[in-house]
C-alpha cells in the first residue's frame, strides 16, 4: 500500500514533471522486482570434481592442450600461476578465515596468496600460520600506508604470471581461478575481469548480481565495472603500479591507464562482495573514481566535465564543447527512439539489428544501469543520430540524401541502412557511441526530437 501512496503523491505533482516522476518510480519498481529474482547457483559437485581432476593432470606435467582438449586452447598455452593480493589492517578473524578458505579451496590450485598486513596486533599473522599452507605468503608492514602502497608491496613479492586483488572479507567462487586460467590459455589476454554479486555477512544469501558487458570504453568512463574480479599480468601490473592518490579507486585508475587491446571478459559470477559498503566509504570511492577519470582526460588533452551520475557509483561525462571536438575517434552518437508511450523501440542495436532495451520505459535503468548509461555501440538508429562532419558523404551515399536535410519520416528500410552506415563508420576506424539522454519520440509516424 505504501508504494501506491507514493505514486499517488507523485500523481498530484502538476503537469509533465509529475507524469515523468510516476514513470520513473514505476520503472524503478520494475527493476527492483527483476533484481529480486536472482539466485546464485554453485558449480555442480561433478563439475568441481572434473575441474580438480584436470588441474591434477596439469600439476603432473600434462600439456594444457591435452588436458583441455575440448577447449580452444592456444597451441603454446601454458598453465598460468596466480598471485592473489590482499591488504589488511586489524582484520576480523572469522572474515579473514573465510576469505582465505575461498582462495585455498580453488579447483585450480596453481596460486599463492600474498597478505600485506599493516596491523599493530598479530591476529592475521597467527590466523594464517594455522593453515600451514606454503601457498600463503605473509608480508608484515611497518605501518599503514593505504591500499595502493600495500598492494604494490605485495605485488613486488609475487611469483605468479598474473595478479588479482581480493578485498579482505570478500569471497572467490570455488571455480574462479579455473575459469580465468581457461580464459588466459584460450586468449592470452593480459587483463581479465569477471561478473560479480553481493553476499550477506554470513556468506549464504546472494543478491545484486552485476552481469557485465564485454569491454566497453565509454561504459567504463561511467562506471568502474571491471573491478571484481580483476586479474592483470604481473609485468603489466608492476609497470603501471597502483597510484596512492587514487586510493579507493586505485584499480579504476589502473584499468583506465591500461592498454585496451588485451582485455577479456569472463561472463560468469566468480566473485562475491561481502555485504554493502558503508555510505561514507561509497562516497569516498565515488570521489576517487571521479578524480581518476578527470586526470585520465586531462593527461590526454580531452576537455570534459565529470559529475556524479543519476545512480550511485556512476559518473556522467559532458564533453566540451561537444564529443566530436573533444574526441576525434568518435564518428557517430546515437540515442533512444521511443514510441508515444515512451517505450524504447529503437536506438542501440547489435550487428543483426536487435534493439537493446527494447520495450523498457524511457526511465528504466535496465541491468547494471546500462539502459541509462553512455556506452560504445555496434550500431545506432538513424532516427536519433548525430554524425561527424567528415562522414557526411558516407551518410549521403547510404541514405540517398544529405545529412542536413534529414528527410526520414517516410523512408523504409531505415534499420538496415542504419546498420550499413554504422558498419562503414566502424570500418573507417571511428567509434560509435550511444547516449541515452539523446531521445527521439515517434508520434503518428513523425520523428520528434
Amino acid at each position: 500500500m505504501a508504494v501506491w501512496n507514493v505514486i499517488g503523491n507523485l500523481l498530484s505533482t502538476a503537469g509533465q514533471a509529475g507524469y515523468k516522476n510516476v514513470r520513473g518510480s514505476v520503472a524503478r519498481l520494475r527493476s527492483l522486482r527483476r533484481a529480486g529474482r536472482y539466485r546464485y547457483i554453485e558449480p555442480a559437485p561433478s563439475e568441481v570434481f572434473s575441474q580438480r581432476a584436470r588441474y591434477d593432470r596439469i600439476k603432473k606435467g600434462e600439456e594444457p592442450s591435452e588436458v583441455f582438449s575440448s577447449f580452444r586452447m592456444r597451441r603454446a598455452a601454458r598453465a598460468p600461476m596466480f598471485s592473489i593480493l590482499m591488504s589488511i589492517c586489524e582484520p576480523d578473524r572469522k572474515k579473514l578465515e573465510e576469505s582465505v578458505i575461498s582462495v585455498l579451496g580453488q579447483t585450480y590450485g596453481n596460486l599463492e596468496l600474498i597478505v600485506a598486513d599493516s596491523s599493530l596486533t598479530n591476529v592475521a599473522r597467527d590466523t594464517l600460520a594455522e593453515y600451514q599452507d606454503d601457498r600463503i605468503r605473509y608480508c608484515r608492514l611497518r605501518q599503514p600506508e593505504g591500499p595502493s602502497a600495500e598492494l604494490n608491496a605485495a605485488a613486488r613479492k609475487a611469483a605468479g604470471d598474473y595478479v588479482a586483488i581480493l578485498e579482505y572479507g570478500d569471497l572467490l567462487t570455488v571455480d574462479a581461478l579455473y575459469e580465468i586460467a581457461c580464459a588466459v590459455m584460450e586468449t592470452g589476454a593480459e587483463i581479465i575481469y569477471t561478473d560479480e554479486d553481493h553476499c550477506d555477512m554470513a556468506g549464504r544469501r546472494f543478491f545484486e548480481p552485476v552481469f557485465k558487458p564485454d569491454f566497453n570504453k565509454d561504459y567504463l568512463f561511467a562506471n568502474n565495472y571491471t573491478r571484481h574480479l580483476l586479474t592483470i599480468r604481473r609485468e603489466l601490473f608492476l609497470a603501471m603500479r597502483l597510484r596512492p592518490r587514487f586510493d579507493g579507486a586505485h584499480d579504476y585508475d589502473m584499468i583506465l591507464r591500461a592498454p585496451k587491446s588485451g582485455i577479456y571478459h569472463v561472463p560468469r559470477i566468480l566473485y562475491h562482495v561481502r555485504g554493502i559498503r558503508q555510505p561514507a566509504l561509497r562516497l569516498r570511492t565515488g570521489e576517487a573514481c571521479r578524480a581518476a577519470l578527470e586526470e585520465y582526460f586531462r593527461e590526454r588533452g580531452i576537455r570534459a566535465r565529470v559529475t556524479p551520475g543519476r545512480k550511485e557509483g556512476f559518473l556522467k561525462v559532458e564533453y566540451l564543447p561537444d564529443i566530436f571536438t573533444a574526441r576525434k575517434e568518435v564518428g557517430v552518437v546515437g540515442g533512444k527512439v521511443l514510441d508515444r508511450r515512451h517505450r524504447v523501440i529503437g536506438g542501440m542495436m547489435d550487428e543483426d539489428g536487435n534493439v537493446f532495451f527494447e520495450g523498457l520505459d524511457e526511465l528504466e535503468e535496465g541491468p547494471g544501469c546500462a539502459a541509462m548509461t553512455m556506452q560504445d555501440a555496434p550500431a545506432v538508429d538513424v532516427r536519433c543520430m548525430k554524425i561527424r562532419r567528415e562522414l557526411y558523404s558516407v551518410y549521403k551515399e547510404i541514405f540517398g540524401h544529405s545529412y542536413e536535410s534529414h528527410f526520414l519520416n517516410r523512408q523504409t528500410g531505415l534499420k538496415e541502412k542504419s546498420i550499413d552506415f554504422c558498419d562503414r563508420v566502424r570500418s573507417l576506424g571511428y567509434l560509435i557511441v550511444w547516449d541515452p539522454e539523446m531521445v527521439s519520440v515517434i508520434r503518428d509516424g513523425i520523428i520528434r526530437s
